[in-house]
């Protein structure tokens, strides 16, 4: 007896103390499909199904005599009614002539009147009964055991003994078993699974190692029985990966053997046929296959969908009230359904739904931020976006830094971040892959109305919700809170806007900055693509992110191999095309790969704003549009709470890596996997909903579904980094005897670089000194103003500017002519993002919808795989003679 569970029942008729169903438990044979052994039944349930059922039964037996009433008449009682039939089975002897099986019993009247009845006695099938009676000549005692001489068998009493003593030997050699049959077995599996998924409302176990235990759990008679189905599949000639998928199988077989012995045992063929839908497969197809036993019909498959996603909202409730003491946080993104490339007709120009998506998530373990400090500071800066607060902030904490490239910052952080081992190179090479078959995350929660539920706890009015979202997402929110701060109530904005803190998304800052910084250098990442796969090879101007990643880690990778040669052959040489390189393989491509992949993931949070600000530096140099300004509202953000330490730069240090848009981009591809073109909004919404409440309940999909090998053997990888050396050593040496020849035609912005085929670049992509007043002077040794040192060493900024370790001294260690372009960039970007912020709404306005990088786009396509297929030669020696090479040069 057990009182510290509840009743399997679970009713509001449930009473009295807990019992639990055992092996010795007699349950009745009329409740034997419904009480299981392991269930636990409260008083009343235990009284109802196995006491009172077991009593009714008992009450309510009959002979199973033919001629019962018969008898029963000719009797001399015929008038009084008995209580007791005093029933027993029928002797085997009678079975035949009665034509009764061995579970049928009858009364000891009519076994009685049998032996009398002609009707019986003289059948040549009758056997009469033996006669007991002591000193019965016929009866023989040898031993333990009694035998009954027949008149119509004749044998001696020798004869009987070696019958006897042959008879005791056969049975010493005999082990008698107690195992039950196959089909016994099946319907006790059955009952389990019945029982887990009906009543217990259990997902269904994938696990081969799970499933086993649970079945031989719930009963012992099913010990060894997943064993023996798997003994038959030929285990000791499989290799084990082989045995390990034919486990899987096995356990979908048990499903199936149950389905048929108990067609509500459907759980397998549910999720077979919720994925059989998703993939694109017809009504007809999915009908078949449910025909064959292997699937629901379709019909099930929506009506199921139908019913999660009308349960939805529910959960979404549920879920709020939940978390309701911890810190939400919320991804906007929009979404658009765009399978191919759309072709205008005559009547409309395209097909395309918008939508857009929010999604919610909660940590336990961080509390809710509250709208105010503790000195009742709020957590939005009255002045909106501060340019002089940004300017303050770099100049005094960050200036001096900006000196150095990325990459000598980033060893200085090297404790705080992950190495560059194989794996996690892999890893780096899949980071804007968002493909649901490759990963799936965290628990989130999609919501229609995000307010409703959290609105009903008070949690707007004290607490606040940060979002992140895309340029988009924040530029807009930005500007509603900004409206509502500046005109209240005449604004037309309900208040609750101010518990959203929007914060631009740290994958739309990586992704943006790899696409914008590989464009903007195509012509140098096209040398090294078609070095590594062919001069035929086109590289489109746009490709998708996977190969653009690629190029850039074995760029990067390449690059890193090499860079001490490099650095100390050319030493302080001020020459525009070594320059341009070293910012670019130094400072801006290690920045772009690390920000999001190491500084943010690893929860750096130092590292973290220093590179949001170079990041910031960068999109400014390169003229990207709304990237310039997008990082500048969260370091406004930032630096007012530092100033004025709200609690939610506490969390933001303490747990940088969930403030993480990741989570919006893999619902969007899996929800783009999982919807076809045809599909209407409605049916998109739908979906959008389904995959919310199953995206945890992936057993199904874990278990059969193969994923996508998108990783690079770790030789193949050396090899192509080893390549991307060998051909950066080439360039910089053409670089290296083509010094002071780089030219600027006629004085404009475009210079023309003898080492790149003369072409002709934008000073741009130059160091940040080529974007100041002041251009370096290739003349001067120092580019300080009124430098009268007379010193012939000096240090060349990653900016391109160079100074007397003195003359920089002086300067607090800081380029002042860059600080200026920096300083006057910001306070330009803002003021037009404030003319922006602070534009009324008009009646019926439509949030404005600028332009941006989605993660989601059509690409180019290139067969990645294909090109990583092809066979490298050994380069290995062919490195080690340049490396050495270029060691002497060093050396030299």
């Amino acid at each position: 007896m057990s009182t510290d569970s509840t009743c399997s029942f679970n009713s509001t008729d449930c009473k009295g103390a807990i019992k639990q169903i055992t092996n010795n438990t007699k349950i009745p044979i009329t409740n034997k499909e419904i009480i299981l052994v392991g269930m636990k039944l409260c008083q009343t349930h235990y009284n109802k199904f196995i006491i009172n059922e077991a009593h009714n039964l008992k009450h309510n037996e009959t002979c199973s005599h033919p001629k019962h009433d018969e008898y029963k008449s000719q009797s001399k009682n015929t008038n009084k009614r008995s209580k007791n039939l005093n029933l027993e089975k029928v002797p085997k002897r009678l079975m035949l002539i009665l034509n009764l099986d061995e579970t049928a019993k009858i009364c000891s009247l009519c076994r009685k009147r049998t032996d009398k009845d002609p009707d019986y006695n003289i059948l040549e099938e009758y056997n009469a009964p033996i006669s007991k009676k002591e000193n019965d000549n016929n009866i023989l005692n040898i031993g333990n055991h009694a035998y009954s001489f027949r008149k119509d068998v004749l044998y001696s009493g020798e004869e009987l003994k070696q019958f006897e003593s042959d008879y005791q030997e056969i049975i010493t050699q005999l082990t008698i078993s107690n195992e039950i049959s196959l089909s016994d077995k099946i319907k006790k599996m059955s009952n389990i699974l019945y029982k887990n998924q009906r009543v217990l409302k259990q997902k269904t176990i994938y696990d081969p190692d799970e499933f086993k235990i649970m079945l031989e759990e719930a009963d012992t008679d099913l010990i060894g029985f997943f064993d023996e189905l798997y003994k038959g599949t030929n285990p000791n000639t499989k290799s084990d990966k082989t045995n390990n998928n034919n486990k899987k199988k096995l356990v979908s077989l048990c499903y199936f053997l149950a389905s048929i012995n108990n067609k509500y045992i459907n759980g397998i063929k549910a999720d077979i046929g919720s994925y059989l839908e998703t993939s694109g497969a017809s009504a007809s197809s999915i009908d078949t296959l449910a025909n064959i036993g292997l699937s629901v019909s379709r019909r099930t498959v929506n009506r199921q969908k139908t019913y999660i996603s009308e349960d939805h909202q529910y959960t979404v409730n549920d879920y709020c009230l939940q978390n309701i003491e911890n810190m939400f946080i919320l991804n906007i993104d929009d979404y658009h359904n765009i399978h191919r490339r759309n072709q205008p007709t005559l009547l409309k120009t395209h097909d395309i739904n918008h939508f857009v998506t929010i999604l919610l998530n909660s940590n336990s373990n961080i509390p809710k931020i509250p709208y105010y400090s503790l000195n009742r500071i709020p957590i939005h800066n009255p002045k909106g976006v501060d340019f002089k607060l940004i300017i303050d902030y770099i100049d005094v904490s960050f200036m001096s830094k900006l000196g150095k490239s990325y990459y000598q910052q980033n060893e200085m952080w090297k404790q705080y971040l992950s190495d560059d081992s194989y794996e996690n190179k892999l890893e780096f090479l899949t980071v804007h892959n968002y493909d649901g078959r490759v990963q799936n995350q965290q628990e989130l929660r999609s919501m229609k109305n995000i307010f409703e539920k959290i609105e009903q706890e008070d949690y707007l009015n004290n607490f606040v919700i940060p979002t992140i979202c895309d340029w988009p997402g924040q530029v807009n929110l930005k500007r509603a809170i900004t409206l509502r701060l500046n005109k209240k109530e005449n604004s037309g904005i309900s208040p609750q806007i101010l518990s959203i803190i929007p914060m631009i998304g740290p994958l739309h800052i990586s992704l943006n900055s790899r696409e914008t910084l590989f464009q903007q250098y195509h012509f140098f990442f096209e040398m090294i693509y078609h070095d590594l796969f062919g001069a035929n090879k086109i590289l489109a101007q746009k490709p998708k992110p996977r190969l653009i990643n690629l190029i850039l880690n074995l760029t990067f990778y390449g690059w890193k191999n090499i860079r001490n040669l490099i650095i100390n052959r050319f030493g302080n040489i001020k020459d525009v095309e070594y320059l341009m390189m070293i910012d670019l393989l130094d400072n801006s491509l290690p920045l772009t790969l690390d920000i999001y992949t190491k500084l943010f993931r690893c929860g750096f949070f130092e590292g973290y704003l220093e590179s949001i600000i170079k990041i910031w530096i960068l999109f400014q140099r390169l003229h990207r549009h709304n990237y310039n300004k997008a990082p500048l509202i969260f370091l406004s953000d930032v630096f007012y709470w530092t100033l004025n330490d709200h609690p939610i730069l506490d969390v933001l240090k303490n747990n940088l890596p969930i403030f993480n848009d990741y989570f919006v981009e893999n619902f969007h591809s899996s929800l783009r996997y999982q919807t076809a073109e045809s599909n209407t909004d409605k049916q998109i919404i739908q979906k959008a909903k389904t995959i919310d409440i199953e995206r945890n309940d992936d057993g199904f999909k874990n278990t059969f579904i193969n994923t996508r090998n998108t990783n690079i053997s770790k030789v193949k990888l050396i090899s192509l980094e080893k390549k991307v050396s060998l051909f950066l050593l080439s360039l910089f040496d053409i670089i290296y005897h083509n010094i002071g020849k780089s030219s600027n035609n006629n004085n404009n912005n475009m210079f023309e670089l003898p080492s790149f085929n003369n072409r002709n670049v934008n000073v741009k992509l130059f160091p940040l000194a080529w974007s100041t007043s002041n251009i370096p002077d290739n003349d001067k040794i120092c580019d300080a103003e009124n430098c009268l040192s007379s010193n012939s060493s000096n240090i060349i900024l990653i900016c391109g500017h160079s100074y007397h370790k003195e003359c920089l001294s002086l300067l607090d260690e800081k380029c002042k002519y860059c600080f200026n372009y920096l300083s006057e960039s910001i306070k330009t970007n803002i003021t037009s993002l404030n003319k922006r912020l602070f534009k009324p709404l008009k009646d019926n306005e439509i949030s404005e919808f600028t332009e941006d990088k989605g993660l989601d786009e059509d690409y180019d396509d290139e067969n990645i795989d294909s090109l990583l297929e092809q066979e490298e030669y050994n380069i290995n020696n062919q490195y080690e003679i340049q490396y050495n090479i270029w060691l002497n040069y060093n050396n030299m």
